[in-house]
Parts: structure tokens; C-alpha cells; sequence
């Protein structure tokens, strides 16, 4: 369950080509407006163009708390 707020990790989409960390702004529908915290340098302009904002698929979007619990389970 995604909450405002949350610190999350994003995957690639149309506007930039690398997975990046962001924190949940609003909430719609099927999407979520993420503020990008930390990005790959070969991103740069782009997050910069869009004023470090992006639109992001529910789908696209994991809280720190499953990307975590996922890692811990690979390693096991």
C-alpha cells in the first residue's frame, strides 16, 4: 500500500531511463506523483527539465519497506 510521503523506489519509465528514489507527493488512480530524491548522473537534465517531479505507474513504484524485505529473501 502506497501512502503519501513514502520513500519509494521507481523503475524506468518514458522520462528517464534509469530506476530512482522518490518520495510519494499525491496519489491518483493508477498513478502516483513522485519527487525524485536520488537519481543516476546520465539522468540529470532530465530530472531537471521536469523540476524533479515525475508521474509514475502504481505498478512501477515499490516502498523501501518491499524493495528491503525482497533483498533479505534473495540473500536467504
Amino acid at each position: 500500500m502506497i501512502k503519501i510521503n513514502d520513500i519509494v523506489t521507481c523503475e524506468p519509465n518514458g522520462n528517464l531511463t534509469c530506476a530512482f528514489v522518490g518520495r510519494v507527493e499525491h496519489i491518483y488512480e493508477r498513478t502516483v506523483m513522485v519527487t525524485v530524491l536520488d537519481h543516476q548522473p546520465c539522468d540529470r537534465f532530465k530530472v531537471a527539465e521536469l523540476m524533479g517531479r515525475v508521474i509514475v505507474a502504481k505498478t512501477k513504484v515499490k516502498t523501501q519497506a518491499e524493495t528491503v524485505q525482497q533483498r533479505k529473501v534473495a540473500e536467504v
